[in-house]
């Protein structure tokens, strides 16, 4: 009997942010939009707000879940490899124990296009 593939998608895990950037930030939350653990597809979740309290642009919003200290937003933008172009694998990062519901999933799904 074959075994049944893990559903990662919308999984939330903690990574350290020069993973992905230049900037150095321990413990960034990253949300999951592919199912491939050893291959995986990455989007940072970041506050709405900056240090100066103006609004961040190109974020998608999603709601409050309890993994978040403020009301947070997706970067537009999917890290489909580390800075050293090495795939990301999930077996490296922390897990959050949370997921993204499916309407926050479908909001971060297809991030350019306008609703």
């Amino acid at each position: 009997m074959k075994r049944k593939k893990r559903y990662i998608k919308g999984q939330v895990f903690y990574i350290n942010d020069n993973l992905l950037t230049n900037y150095s930030k321990p413990h960034r939350r990253v949300v999951v939009v592919n199912n491939d653990p050893t291959n995986a597809h990455v989007m940072r979740i970041m506050g709405l707000h900056d240090e100066n309290g103006s609004l961040r642009k190109n974020l998608v919003p999603i709601e409050k879940y309890n993994f978040m200290t403020k009301p947070s937003g997706v970067e537009r933008k999917i890290y489909k490899t580390t800075r050293r172009g090495n795939p990301i694998q999930t077996r490296y990062m922390r897990k959050a124990n949370a997921r993204l519901n499916k309407w926050d999933m479908a909001k971060i799904k297809h991030p350019y296009n306008k609703k």
